[in-house]
């Protein structure tokens, strides 16, 4: 699934099939470089408990991406 957020274009890259870990690429209006993060939690785990990957080599992510990535996540982790 793809959002647009303000002037970035975030893509769900997909969940782990267990809803554990959800995947986004996030694109900035201008750019033609995607950040690559996860937010993921443990088995048995709570939301309280998840955890933020971001891929080093993926360019940077904007914070306005990773708050809105959080509350999706919420929704659905």
């Amino acid at each position: 699934m793809e959002f647009v957020v303000g002037d970035m274009a975030i893509t769900t890259v997909g969940t782990d099939g267990d809803d554990r870990a959800i995947e986004f690429l996030v694109r900035p209006e201008g750019t033609l470089e995607e950040g690559h993060f996860a937010i993921f939690r443990e088995h048995g785990q709570g939301w309280e408990d998840a955890r933020l990957t971001i891929d080093p080599a993926a360019g940077s992510v904007p914070v306005a991406a990773i708050e809105w990535a959080v509350e999706f996540a919420r929704e659905y982790l």
